[in-house]
């Protein structure tokens, strides 16, 4: 059985392909455009000669850095992804924070090497009990920065003032509407929410058994009235209707389906991993039901069923997501 950090480094290959590009890059323009902004604020160098309490500080310092927050980070995907695909602005505060500390363990050996690969030059800074990475790539006259701090914590407990914050793959494992409201708290005034891979009703798995509907109603059912911790089935298109009632504009929304195919008998990269995951995930949660509702042997049979296949490489999987950008 795979441990959870280990399903969220194989599913990071998934999610790059299932992205959707369109919400993807609106926000990047978004965090373009926010970066110009803070770029003409007034002239520093006319404010400082303006007023001589100030007039010993350097003339030309650079813009604040756009802030970011990322709740429920992972092994760091996401941040790898923003600078392996040019979508951030040259200077960033990215606060990544995980309730796992052995998924920012991981965040913290991963990223470097995935940073490195991206064309910048990775440093480890102490600061106390939170990690630092400072990533840094100059080239084209524009010396880019990342500033990532790596903290253990609850993401929706936290207060900051960010320019933007990061959900991927977490509101659909949160009780949506509280959640909503409580990222309020780490958002500055026109701040951004991106929140990629928000499940939303729908996996099925390749070729068809004729238990599969029963299964993957069960396993929907769970999420929604069984398991002891909160989250919707459907919370992609929920998101929708909560974002507006609690003063977000919906800036762009759209489809980004996890799809996990072999070729030519083999999965890419570690891809398997994530689907023997699931199956787990899903083996677990047909567990809680009782015999009248599912019996024992017919979930043994169609588990056991489902990994032969994986194993033979056969089994295909689609997953339904939404990727949903709003406003403050």
């Amino acid at each position: 059985m795979t441990t959870h950090p280990e399903f969220l480094d194989a599913k990071r290959t998934i999610e790059d392909r299932a992205l959707n590009r369109r919400v993807f890059d609106r926000f990047a323009d978004a965090l373009a455009d926010r970066a110009a902004e803070r770029a003409a604020e007034p002239d520093r160098a006319a404010e400082k000669a303006a007023d001589p309490d100030r007039a010993g500080e350097q003339a030309g310092a650079p813009a604040e850095p756009v802030r970011i927050v990322e709740v429920g980070a992972g092994t760091g995907s996401m941040i790898a992804r923003l600078a392996d695909w040019g979508a951030l602005p040259p200077r960033v505060d990215y606060r990544a924070v995980d309730l796992d500390a052995a998924v920012i363990d991981l965040a913290g050996r991963r990223l470097p090497e995935r940073l490195s690969a991206a064309g910048y030059r990775v440093d480890h800074v102490a600061d106390g009990e939170a990690e630092r990475l400072v990533a840094r790539q100059p080239g084209d006259g524009i010396d880019r920065r990342i500033e990532i701090t790596l903290e253990v914590g609850d993401g929706f407990a936290i207060d900051d003032a960010a320019d933007a914050v990061i959900a991927a793959a977490v509101l659909d494992l949160v009780d949506l509407q509280p959640a909503v409201e409580e990222l309020k708290g780490l958002l500055a005034d026109g701040g951004l929410l991106y929140a990629p891979f928000t499940f939303n009703g729908h996996t099925s798995f390749l070729p068809r058994e004729p238990v599969d509907d029963l299964i993957e109603r069960l396993y929907h059912r769970h999420m929604d009235e069984v398991r002891e911790q909160p989250g919707d089935s459907r919370a992609g298109q929920k998101l929708l209707q909560t974002l507006p009632a609690a003063d977000y504009t919906v800036l762009e929304a759209g489809g980004a389906d996890w799809t996990v195919r072999p070729v030519d008998g083999a999965y890419p990269a570690d891809e398997s991993t994530a689907l023997e995951h699931l199956l787990s995930t899903i083996d677990g949660a047909l567990a809680d039901y009782p015999v009248e509702v599912i019996d024992p042997d017919t979930r043994t049979a169609w588990i056991e069923q489902r990994r032969e296949q994986l194993a033979r490489g056969e089994l295909t999987l689609v997953a339904h997501h939404l990727d949903v950008l709003a406003r403050l």
